[in-house]
C-alpha cells in the first residue's frame, strides 16, 4: 500500500467518523433535551450556545459539508505535494504549506461547528479565520491545478468552504 493510499483513506476514514458523530449528535439530542435545565438554565458562563435540539441552521450544515470535503481533498493534495518534494520537485513547497495550514484550520471549524456547542459570535470568528485559510490555501493550489487533480480538487474544495464560512459569518 502506497503512502498516499494510505493517507486518501484515513481522511476517507475521518470524515466517515466525524459524520457519524455529527448524526449520532443529532440523534441524541432528543434524548438529553430536558438536561442541565436547572436554575441557571443550562448556560455556562452567561452565554447559551445553540440548542442541540433546534434545527441546524442552512448555513452551518454547510460548514459542515464543506470542511469535510476540504480535509478530504486536503489530505490527497498535500499527500501529493510531500511526494513531490520527496522526489525534488520544489515548486510543490507553496501549495504544501498552504494546505497544512488549511488543514489545521479546517478541521477547528468543523469540529466547534458539528458540535453545536460553540457561542455562535465566536464561531462566526472562527468561520472568518477558515475563509481566509482557505483562500490562501486555494491560491497556492492554483499554479498546480492544471497540471494536478489534487491541487485542482484542493483549490476547487477550497474556494467552496471560503464561500460557505463567509455565509455564515454574515448571518
Amino acid at each position: 500500500m502506497e503512502r498516499r493510499d494510505f493517507i486518501a483513506g484515513m481522511g476517507t476514514l475521518a470524515a466517515a467518523a466525524a459524520a457519524a458523530v455529527a448524526v449520532d449528535g443529532v440523534a441524541r439530542a432528543d434524548h438529553h433535551k430536558d438536561h442541565g435545565k436547572g436554575a441557571a438554565g443550562g448556560a455556562r458562563g452567561g452565554k447559551k450556545p445553540m440548542a442541540p435540539d433546534k434545527p441546524m441552521p442552512k448555513e452551518l450544515q454547510q460548514i459542515i459539508a464543506t470542511t469535510t470535503r476540504c480535509l478530504e481533498r486536503g489530505e490527497l493534495c498535500l499527500a501529493h505535494c510531500t511526494d513531490n518534494l520527496a522526489a525534488g520537485d520544489t515548486s510543490m513547497a507553496d501549495c504544501q504549506r498552504g494546505v497544512m495550514n488549511m488543514l489545521a484550520v479546517c478541521e477547528a471549524t468543523f469540529r466547534a461547528a458539528s458540535y453545536r456547542s460553540a457561542d455562535p459570535k465566536s464561531l462566526k470568528a472562527l468561520a472568518r479565520v477558515c475563509a481566509d485559510f482557505c483562500r490562501a490555501c486555494a491560491k497556492a493550489c492554483e499554479p498546480h491545478a492544471a497540471h494536478h487533480t489534487e491541487c485542482k480538487d484542493c483549490m476547487e474544495a477550497c474556494a467552496e468552504c471560503a464561500r460557505a464560512c463567509d455565509a455564515y459569518a454574515a448571518t
